[in-house]
C-alpha cells in the first residue's frame, strides 16, 4: 500500500513538473520572439530545472544562454579595459558561474579561452593588492579586517602565497590571546572553550593544545564520594545503593569538567581510620587538602526511610448476574423476553504499597571554603491495585445488594444505571500486579540520582 502511494505521489510530481516546464517554455518563446533573450534565457533555465528532459527548453537555453554568456564576457572586457581589477574579477566570476550552471544542465555553450588569460592576469593583480592590504592590517593587529581580506583571497585562489596561514593567524590570534588572558585570571573553563574552538579548526595553533590541556586540568571538578551514612544501621544498604547510582549518573555527565575519583581515595585522608566520620573527614580533607587528590567531597545521608508493605486483602461482594429468558404471557399467550437477576458473589482485591524516602546530600569544595551544593531529595512513591474477579462472565454482572441468596427481600436492590454498571465493570479490567517495595525503591533512587547529577552539572565553576 505504501509503495502504491509513493508511486502515485512520484507520478503526480513528475506530471506537475512537466506541466510547469512546458508553460515556462511557451512564455520564454514569446520573450525570445520579441528579442528579449535575457528574459527568455531565465525562463528556459527555470523550465529545464523543472524538467531536465525538456528538449525545447534545452535548445532555447543553448541559443539564448550563449548570448547571455557573451554579454557577461563583454562586461568583463569593459571592466578590464577600465582598469577596475576587483570589478573585472567579479564580472568574470559571474560569467564563469553562469557557464558552469548551464553545463550542469547539459547545455553546451562556448567560452573564450583568450579571456581566461586576461582574467588570470587581473585576478593576480587584484589578489596581490589584497594581500598587501591584509598583511598591513595584520601588522596593525586589525585582525577582523585582515581575516576578511585573506578570506577574499582564498575564495579565488586557495594556494595564493601563504594566505591560508595568514588567515589562520588573523582568525585565531584574537581568540588565542583571549584564552591566555582567561588563564591569567583563573577562568579556566572559559579558556578551555577558546582553545577548544581553535584546536577543532586548526589542529593546533602555537601552543593551543597544551594550553587547552592546562585549562582542562584546572577547570576539572574532581569529586570523591564519602561512604553513605544513615541514622539506622538497617538503612545502610539503601544508602549505599543511592550513593552508587549517584556516582554512575555523575560519570554520565556529558562534560569534560567532572571527574569521579576512586572511592578508595577517601581512605587516604589523614586520620580516616580513627574517625570514619563524614563531617570530620571533610574538615580533615580541608586541613590536609594538599595531600588529597580530589577538589571536592560528596556526602550522602539517609534521613528518613519508611516502607509500608500493604496487605493483599480479599473481600466478598454481592451482585446480580443479568440474563434474559423467553416466557409465555399467561394472559395473551404470546412469547415475551424477560430479564432475570440472579444473586451471585464476586471478590474484590486491594493492596497499597508505599515508600517514604528522604536523602540529604552535599558537595563541599575542600580546595576552598565553599559549600557548592546542599539539598534534600524527597520521594514518596506508591502503587495501588484494586480489581475484581468473578467465576463467570463478568460482563453480565450488575451491582446491587441482597439480604439472602435464597429468599427475596424488600431490602434487595439492583443498581442497573449505566454509571454503577460501568464502575463495577472497570474493576475487572484493572491491573492485578502491584509494584513491589523494591521496585518503588529503585524508581526513587534512580530519580534521586538524576536530580543530583543535574545539580552537579549545573554547578559550573571556572576552576
Amino acid at each position: 500500500m505504501r509503495n502504491i502511494y509513493l508511486t502515485i505521489l512520484f507520478s503526480s510530481v513528475l506530471l506537475l513538473s512537466g506541466c510547469t516546464s512546458k508553460r515556462l517554455v511557451n512564455k520564454a518563446d514569446k520573450f525570445d520572439s520579441a528579442g528579449l533573450y535575457t528574459d527568455a534565457a531565465a525562463l528556459y533555465l527555470k523550465s529545464l530545472q523543472a524538467n531536465k528532459n525538456n528538449i525545447e527548453a534545452k535548445l532555447g537555453l543553448q541559443r539564448t544562454g550563449q548570448m547571455v554568456l557573451d554579454d557577461k564576457i563583454e562586461n568583463f572586457k569593459s571592466k578590464y579595459n577600465t582598469g577596475s581589477t576587483k570589478d573585472a574579477v567579479y564580472a568574470y566570476k559571474k560569467a564563469e558561474d553562469y557557464f558552469h550552471l548551464l553545463s550542469s544542465l547539459g547545455v553546451q555553450v562556448i567560452t573564450s579561452e583568450e579571456q581566461k588569460v586576461y582574467y588570470m592576469e587581473v585576478r593576480d593583480k587584484y589578489l596581490n593588492t589584497l594581500y598587501q592590504d591584509a598583511m598591513k592590517a595584520l601588522s596593525l593587529e586589525e585582525f577582523n579586517v585582515a581575516e576578511k581580506q585573506f578570506q577574499e583571497i582564498l575564495r579565488f585562489d586557495s594556494q595564493f602565497k601563504d594566505a591560508e596561514t595568514q588567515w589562520v593567524t588573523a582568525k585565531f590570534e584574537p581568540i588565542y590571546r583571549h584564552g591566555n588572558s582567561l588563564i591569567e585570571t583563573n577562568s579556566y573553563r572559559s579558556a578551555y572553550a577558546d582553545f577548544d574552538q581553535i584546536n577543532k579548526a586548526t589542529k593546533g595553533y602555537k601552543n593551543s593544545i597544551a594550553l587547552q590541556q592546562e585549562a582542562l586540568q584546572n577547570a576539572t571538578l574532581s569529586i570523591a564520594f564519602l561512604p553513605a551514612t544513615s541514622g539506622h544501621y538497617s538503612h545502610l544498604t539503601v544508602a549505599n545503593q543511592s550513593r552508587q547510582q549517584i556516582i554512575a549518573k555523575t560519570k554520565q555527565i556529558k562534560s569534560p569538567f567532572y571527574k569521579v575519583i576512586d572511592g578508595q581515595s577517601i581512605q587516604t585522608i589523614r586520620g580516616w581510620d580513627d574517625i570514619k566520620d563524614a563531617d570530620m573527614a571533610i574538615q580533615l580533607a580541608k586541613k590536609y587538602g594538599n595531600e588529597f587528590e580530589a577538589k571536592s567531597i560528596f556526602k550522602t545521608e539517609i534521613v528518613k526511610y519508611i516502607r509500608n508493605q500493604g496487605r493483599h486483602s480479599k473481600v466478598q461482594k454481592k451482585a446480580y448476574l443479568k440474563r434474559t429468558v423467553e416466557t409465555v404471557n399467561p394472559e395473551t399467550k404470546l412469547k415475551e423476553m424477560k430479564t432475570i437477576y440472579d444473586k451471585v458473589v464476586y471478590y474484590e482485591f486491594r493492596q497499597k504499597n508505599e515508600l517514604i524516602l528522604q536523602i540529604n546530600y552535599s558537595l563541599t569544595r575542600i580546595d576552598r571554603d565553599e559549600l557548592a551544593i546542599a539539598n534534600t531529595f524527597n520521594a514518596s512513591p506508591k502503587d495501588l491495585i484494586q480489581y475484581a474477579q468473578f467465576d463467570g462472565d463478568y460482563s453480565r454482572l450488575v451491582p446491587g445488594h441482597w439480604k439472602s441468596a435464597t429468599k427475596d427481600s424488600d431490602e434487595d436492590k439492583v443498581y442497573h444505571d449505566p454509571t454503577s454498571i460501568n464502575r463495577l465493570q472497570a474493576l475487572f479490567k484493572n491491573k492485578t500486579e502491584i509494584k513491589s517495595i523494591h521496585q518503588l525503591e529503585s524508581e526513587a533512587l534512580a530519580k534521586c540520582a538524576v536530580e543530583v547529577a543535574k545539580q552537579i552539572s549545573e554547578y559550573q565553576p571556572e576552576n
